[in-house]
């Protein structure tokens, strides 16, 4: 028994120190994103602004729910503290009032090209310090741990 356990606890290990990285990686990749001084972003709000795929496209809440990889009331809320902020705006659908569509205000588009500016600059440090054989290689790791990971979530 013993030995088994040490196997899953070396595996759980490994998860949770890769856990810890992505982490740092992400808070390091989306805090002081280098925006609006005058406006305090929690991490979500950031999330929720990254799931306006194109700034310039409407959505539905369950589209940014699904873009941000949130539950949905998560991402109502989100959108609540962006439209309070001046980021995000709702309009009903002329043809389905039912339907509501959330777009980014010229501010938050503003906002939406400074973030993903700092982003991809972050972006582009961490990753350019690998060679490119490196970074395929880890894109592919990264897909294999992904495909194990969905048998073990199924």
């Amino acid at each position: 028994m013993k030995k088994e356990y040490t196997k899953y606890r070396n595996i759980e290990n490994k998860m949770l120190i890769m856990g810890q990285f992505f982490s740092e990686y992400f808070r390091k990749t989306m805090i002081d994103p280098g925006m609006d001084k005058n406006i305090d972003f929690t991490i979500l709000e950031l999330k929720g602004l990254g799931a306006f795929v194109d700034a310039d496209s409407e959505y539905t809440m369950s589209e940014l729910s699904s873009n941000a990889h949130l539950p949905l009331p998560n991402m109502t809320s989100i959108i609540n503290r962006l439209e309070e902020k001046g980021i995000a705006q709702r309009r009903r659908d002329k043809k389905d009032r039912r339907v509501v569509k959330v777009s980014l205000t010229s501010r938050g588009k503003r906002l939406m090209e400074k973030f993903l500016e700092t982003r991809c600059a972050e972006l582009e440090k961490t990753l350019g310090a690998l060679t490119e054989r490196d970074q395929k290689e880890l894109f592919k790791a990264l897909e294999k741990a992904l495909d194990i990971l969905h048998k073990i979530k199924k």
